[in-house]
């Protein structure tokens, strides 16, 4: 316990101490951020879900000056379709909100061979200490359908 204690002071001393509670688990999450660290880069590998096979691609949120720029690459889709796409807090199947003002994502247009890019500024900042998904729905008039979906780890 003495040398966890010393740990933390230290850590206080050097950099930022974040925490954050899982409210399923009540687990609580410490994260030690550096002062020279100049941000954080997320990434997810993005999987298929419920009955849409195939379906595949990645998605890399960066945060730098308290905002956060998301990209997503999407494989596997029908070509001409449209696809809505957003970061959203908690991990996949959690029904975490939107990250961010819902209007700042640019649905993905899928192209002839089935990829689909898009990106979005969020002018949130990701906390370190907490758990963040990318989702990607149906359609615009079937969001509740998520069709892939990654869990953002840094």
């Amino acid at each position: 316990m003495r040398f966890l204690s010393l740990v933390l002071i230290a850590a206080v001393a050097s950099g930022c101490v974040r925490t954050s509670r899982d409210p399923a688990t009540g687990k609580m999450d410490v994260d030690i951020e550096s002062p020279t660290k100049t941000g954080e880069d997320w990434k997810t590998d993005l999987h298929s879900t419920g009955s849409m096979a195939g379906i595949g691609g990645t998605s890399r949120a960066k945060v730098a000056d308290g905002k956060t720029t998301a990209s997503i690459t999407v494989t596997g889709l029908m070509a001409g379709s449209t696809h809505p796409w957003h970061v959203h807090a908690g991990k996949c199947g959690s029904g975490g909100p939107i990250v961010g003002d819902p209007n700042a994502y640019t649905a993905l247009s899928v192209g002839s061979d089935g990829t689909a890019r898009s990106s979005a500024m969020i002018m949130v900042r990701l906390e370190e200490a907490a758990a963040y998904h990318v989702n990607v729905h149906q359609s615009a008039s079937m969001m509740e359908n998520i069709i892939a979906c990654g869990n953002l780890s840094d």
